[in-house]
């Protein structure tokens, strides 16, 4: 069965359907309109109260509102239950049980069914037969059946008992009502239609203690209702939310259920017996309908409250004239005797103090509603006594007022709980209308960056996470590292504001790039706390990691975690340059607070609790969240003994040099300039950068050679197993020879891994890349032959992708074959220095070429050397390297342990986050990345999606890279910075509005001590000095223990 509670406002789940919402206020809102016609015929004309949200009122008259509407509530309860059968003896007594012991009321029903009698008659067919015999006589004939009829009789009975604690023995068991009947039932089969004895038939008890505490009087006597709430209390937030509200609302809420499981046994089960056999059902819309009772529960305000006039005042005595005298002899004559032993309950002046001055109706009101309610009660009962019978069956009048009582009584709740819900609704819409809209979670957190520029002081306060990637302030930037937020609503994502702590150098720190090699790095270090905040209803924002290359601009950037004190542990890895642009959705996972770990934990064994702190201390460690960004360019001109900036505006020979570590693996020593000759050479800037041009230009001959070495064997090795066609002529083989997509097909067989000799798969692609090239340098004369008044513009090709390197050299002649001419052709001359230039004209550099088998064996002779050299040498060199180029010590206790801030934070949210909000979250890279990227300078962008295999592959590019520009380690690298990013989330059970209306919180305050938590820890100061001089009283008063 539904609860009831589930049809009225605020009354089923908390994420009830907002329209569904505001669809059962707007019914509340029509029925209190319909109320309000009555009210003005009860009170005086010069009476004018109206709904509350109508009346211009304080906040204190919410309250007095709420302890108004729960009185009048309670009194009806007692006069209905007193309609039951409950007299003031008897409440006496109960008030006396519930000052010691629980009460109860208990609802039992027995049944009972016993044949009777059996009855045979005789039942003719209407239908005759009629026979004529001759031409006048008749002859009529019928068919008379026999039925035989057992009958049987079925009794009820039901008492509604009142019981101290559990019942037992006479003296704590007192009857308050009963009730017998019985009916004759009739079947055509001697099968009874019921047990021959069902007991219980039905059996419901409620609890009632709350309900007499409220009546209980001085010296034990019984007072009117006098329910209050403790405004001081600290569980007290709002009119709605408080304990004794609370505790009232679930009295109601466990009568109503009580009542209506009467209700719907009696009308459901019990009354279905006599209907199912009966010839003339009863009709039982009357007992259907109680919209005729006057319910006196209405959230009501007067502009000027008054007590009611003289002639409210003289109804409410005239209802109770009759009265004999009040219960228990103290109550003011608040619960008074009725001349049929019942008990009439209204509200004392009592009820009045501490409303002087306000909008609430007065007692005297309360009075005039409840005795409407009694009279039209009364009424109603009436004309069920003239519906329903009063002779001992079982369908009575009797057993139709006890429904309509108990109906009645569970639409008083309903309507207590319309009441304290339409106070709560006030104070929603007050609330929008005071900010002009519904404040959502994108709303909050915008003020919150606005609220934190006042708190904090300026070298404090949280700042974007959006980060130029420098050399020095005189440089300009490489590309942007930020970590953005999408919002919801907002158009544009934008980056995320952090508390950050920045160190320029603290100690060196390394990373592994395999299992063989560590890279130290130096540089800045930036520690991060990151605050999220999440709402009933809404998620956290969803962040992405930005890396942004410029133009001719490279970097490195690593995401990982802090695996110790000085080690950072990369997990991905990837190249960004040429305006390339790297997307890295990251992903918010919460662990537990302190407070619910420690609760979760407190009955484990010793075993089981040593066990869940170790899982607990690595996911900790787990929110440590790396992401370090090395420049290229100065590892760059390091390796290859180049001074400062001497790359800077070398852009082809960067890209060169690039192209020569990750696609071709050429150690850095053949490229380098070669410290040994600095005297002969003069080892001056211009010297040493012409020398490195030339190893370039040297490198790329040697690399061109053998494209044009490898072309030329696979094309012999294609004559060869084709050998029809070795005797024809140039003309014939320009036909005869295959296209170009089929030696492509021919030469994918002979693809090897890169790096393995001059040729495999590397050499082919650009072998292949070459043959494009010419092809379009082909189309280009061609057009230009057509066309003699313009050249070709759209398909110009980049400079640099001819056979050696260069810039790609004249076209062949027209009718030439490709294939043919790669063949015959001479292995191109040297580049020339750059033409991509910026600085002054450099004298090329014709470096003599080497043999291909001379540099093989030298690449290999170096190889093993460094192959050959101890570990520990390599370690040491690294080391020693490090102290020169530093400065400094090494030793990690010179700078701040990182990975033993994880263990701070959860420290201090114990300590200070009383409302056990604030969760530690761990950051993870989502397994799908987006990088948009140019092929060209002049080419549109393309994004590509990257997965599991792309990001493995990315990463071995930007290691093998890393081995190349650090010398597998033994160089450490200077222009880094590492970032480290720690998280929390506070998370708020309820939206934005209903935070602050339902628990009467400021979300502002809470979100600010969490956030003073983190910063405490970041930059390790107390929060007085974190924040402003004007913000601390505020602060200190929303915060107390945190200024301690």
């Amino acid at each position: 069965m539904t609860s009831w509670r589930s049809k009225i406002p605020g009354g089923g789940s908390k994420n009830i359907n907002v329209m569904a919402f505001y669809h059962q206020h707007h019914d509340f809102e029509m029925k209190l309109s319909r109320a309000i016609q009555t009210v003005e015929k009860i009170l005086d004309n010069t009476r004018r109260p109206q709904i509350a949200s109508d009346v211009h009122h304080r906040y204190n008259d919410k309250y007095s509102l709420a302890e108004f509407v729960t009185n009048t509530s309670l009194a009806s309860q007692l006069n209905c239950l007193s309609r039951l059968g409950l007299n003031a003896e008897q409440l006496n007594t109960l008030c006396a049980w519930g000052a010691s012991h629980s009460v109860s009321l208990v609802f039992t029903a027995k049944e009972y069914c016993s044949f009777v009698r059996e009855v045979k008659r005789e039942v003719e067919d209407p239908r005759k037969h009629v026979t004529q015999i001759g031409g006048s006589f008749n002859i009529t004939s019928k068919v008379v059946t026999t039925v035989t009829e057992y009958f049987w009789k079925f009794e009820s009975q039901w008492e509604l008992t009142a019981i101290k604690g559990v019942g037992e023995g006479d003296a704590n068991q007192m009857i308050i009502a009963q009730e017998k009947g019985a009916c004759e039932l009739k079947t055509s089969t001697k099968t009874s239609p019921h047990s021959e004895a069902t007991v219980p038939a039905a059996t419901h008890s409620v609890n009632i203690t709350w309900l007499l505490k409220q009546l209980g009087g001085n010296g034990g006597a019984i007072d009117s209702p006098n329910f209050s709430i403790d405004r001081d209390k600290s569980t007290c937030a709002t009119p709605r939310r408080n304990e004794d509200v609370t505790a009232a609302l679930e009295h109601f809420n466990r009568v109503s259920d009580w009542g209506d499981d009467i209700a719907s046994y009696l009308k459901h089960n019990l009354f279905n017996v006599p209907q199912r056999s009966a010839e003339r059902p009863l009709s039982m819309g009357a007992i259907e309908d109680t919209d005729s009772i006057f319910v006196p529960v209405l959230p009501l305000l007067e502009a000027e409250a008054e007590a009611a006039g003289d002639i409210a005042l003289e109804e409410a005595k005239g209802e109770e004239q009759d009265v004999n005298g009040s219960v228990g002899g103290g109550g003011g004559g608040a619960v008074t005797n009725t001349p049929e032993g019942g008990v009439v309950v209204t509200l004392s002046g009592a009820a009045d103090e501490g409303t002087a001055g306000g909008r609430c109706l007065q007692s005297v009101d309360a009075n005039a509603f409840l005795a409407e309610e009694r009279r039209s009660m009364r009424a109603k009962c009436d004309d069920i006594s003239q519906a329903f019978p009063s002779d001992g069956s079982i369908v009575t009048a009797a057993n139709c007022v006890v429904v309509v009582t108990l109906t009645h009584i569970k639409n008083v709740a309903i309507s207590l709980w319309g009441c304290l819900d339409y106070i709560e609704k006030m104070l929603r819409n007050q609330l929008i209308a005071a900010i002009g809209k519904e404040v959502m979670p994108q709303d909050f957190a915008e003020y919150m960056v606005f609220h934190n520029r006042k708190l904090f002081a300026p070298q404090y306060r949280p700042k974007p996470f959006c980060y130029d990637v420098r050399r020095t302030a005189n440089h300009s930037p490489e590309g942007v590292l930020s970590i953005n937020q999408n919002l919801v609503g907002t158009a544009q994502p934008e980056a995320i504001a952090t508390i950050v702590s920045r160190a320029d150098y603290s100690h060196p720190m390394t990373f592994p790039i395999n299992a063989a090699a560590n890279v130290t790095f130096n540089g800045d270090r930036y520690l991060h706390a990151y605050l999220a905040h999440t709402f009933s209803g809404s998620s956290a924002a969803s962040l992405s990691l930005s890396a942004q290359a410029r133009q001719f601009s490279s970097l490195l950037v690593m995401v990982g975690t802090i695996s110790s004190a000085t080690s950072f542990e990369p997990k991905y890895a990837c190249v960004v340059q040429n305006k390339d642009e790297l997307t890295v959705p990251l992903e918010l996972s919460t662990i537990p607070t302190p407070k619910e770990f420690k609760d979760a934990i407190e009955s484990l064994s010793p075993e089981q609790q040593r066990f869940a702190k170790a899982f607990r201390s690595m996911q900790l460690a787990s929110t440590l969240f790396g992401v370090l960004v090395i420049q290229i360019k100065p590892a760059l001109e390091r390796v290859l003994n180049l001074p400062n900036d001497a790359l800077t505006k070398e852009i082809k020979l960067t890209q060169d040099l690039m192209d020569l570590f990750i696609t071709y693996q050429i150690p850095t020593d053949l490229l380098s300039f070669d410290e040994s000759t600095a005297d002969a050479t003069g080892g001056d800037a211009r010297a040493r950068l012409n020398a490195v041009k030339g190893h370039v230009a040297a490198m790329h001959e040697m690399i061109g050679a053998a494209k044009a070495q490898e072309v030329a064997d696979a094309e012999e090795k294609y004559k060869y197993e084709h050998p029809m066609r070795r005797g024809m002529s140039d003309d014939e083989s320009e036909g005869a020879f295959p296209s170009e997509g089929s030696w492509k097909n021919s030469l994918e067989k002979k693809k090897t891994r890169p790096g393995r000799g001059f040729g495999g798969v590397a050499a082919m692609h650009e072998m292949i890349g070459a043959a494009k090239a010419q092809e379009v340098a082909d189309a280009e004369e061609k057009y230009k032959y057509e066309h003699p008044m313009g050249g070709l513009e759209k398909k110009k090709t980049r400079p640099g992708r001819g056979f050696g390197g260069g810039g790609g050299g004249p076209p062949p002649p027209g009718g030439a074959p490709r294939m043919m001419m790669a063949r015959s052709a001479a292995p191109p001359a040297p580049p020339a220095a750059s033409s991509f230039s910026f600085g002054a004209a450099a004298a090329p550099v014709a470096a003599p070429a080497p043999a291909p088998a001379f540099a093989s064996q030298q690449q290999q002779q170096q190889q093993q050397q460094q192959q050959q050299q101890p570990p520990q040498q390599q370690q040491q060199s690294q080391a020693d390297e490090e102290a020169a180029v530093v400065g400094g010590s090494s030793d990690p206790s010179s700078g701040r342990d990182y990975t033993a801030i994880p263990a701070q934070i959860d420290a201090k949210m114990e300590e200070f986050d009383e409302d056990s909000q604030l969760r530690p979250t761990i950051i993870t890279p989502s397994n799908t990345w987006m990088k948009k990227s140019k092929k060209g300078l002049l080419a549109d962008p393309t994004t590509s999606i990257m997965r599991g295999d792309e990001q493995k592959a990315e990463k071995d590019k930007a290691m093998d890279l890393l081995d190349a520009l650090t010398k597998s380690g033994a160089i450490p690298v200077e222009n880094a910075s590492l970032h480290i990013v720690m998280a929390a989330t506070h998370g708020f059970d309820k939206t934005v509005v209903e935070t602050v209306v339902q628990d009467n919180v400021s979300p502002i305050e809470k979100v600010e001590r969490s956030t003073l938590i983190l910063a405490q820890t970041i930059h390790d100061l107390p929060s007085g000095e974190l924040i402003e001089p004007s913000q601390l009283g505020r602060a200190a008063a929303a915060s107390p223990r945190l200024f301690e």
